[in-house]
């Protein structure tokens, strides 16, 4: 039977590093949340919830045109487990699995996202990534079984541990392009990755 699958976009921090919102750049001629958004629904993930926090108003104008659920996240200043705990608190009863999304990936596709679904429908694994030469990238899908403890982590941190205590748990899917799956933290990596196509300028 096939098991429903949502995902969460984990959306709501500053971008610190990058120096500007991340969130807001431009990729293909619409902003990165949006971007990100409209590739999880194309991937036909039910529902798709964008936990935003920071510049709020600007991301909710940014998704004014995306049917997505929007979760806004105060405690957001906290680390990126206080977007993750909201984004699973959001999901309805009856999903079986989420994808953690990062909003800085652009070259994920839906066909990425088809993927790990059908990895985790078919191997019986209750965590799917995937992995460029063997080592595992974003974003990762969780089975409800381990929200529980998706809801334990703290500070700035993912779901990354989880993936580390359950070893057993976990299968990934191989990428062929390291790019395909690179998160842009820097000017460098946003120049690295948009130097390899869809780039289209970018706003602030």
């Amino acid at each position: 039977m096939t098991k429903r699958v949502a995902g969460i976009l984990l959306a709501a921090g500053a971008s610190q590093r990058l120096g500007r919102p991340k969130q807001l750049l431009e990729w293909n001629g619409q902003p990165l949340i949006a971007h990100a958004a409209r590739t999880a629904l194309a991937a036909r993930l039910d529902p798709v919830i964008a936990v935003i926090g920071y510049r709020a108003g600007d991301m909710r104008a940014a998704l004014l045109q995306t049917p997505v659920t929007l979760v806004e996240n105060p405690r957001w200043p906290e680390g990126m487990s206080t977007s993750l705990h909201a984004g699973v608190r959001a999901l309805p009863a009856e999903v079986e699995a989420a994808i953690m999304l990062l909003v800085d990936q652009p070259r994920i596709s839906p066909a990425h996202l088809r993927a790990i679904v059908e990895a985790y429908q078919t191997s019986g694994k209750r965590i799917v990534s995937p992995a460029f030469q063997g080592r595992r990238a974003s974003p990762t899908l969780f089975d409800r079984s381990l929200f529980e403890q998706l809801l334990s982590i703290t500070g700035d941190t993912g779901g990354r541990s989880i993936v580390t205590a359950n070893p057993h748990l976990a299968a990934t899917i191989e990428i062929e392009n390291e790019l395909d799956v690179l998160d842009i933290d820097t000017l460098e990596d946003w120049q690295r990755i948009a130097s390899n196509g869809h780039f289209s300028g970018q706003t602030d």
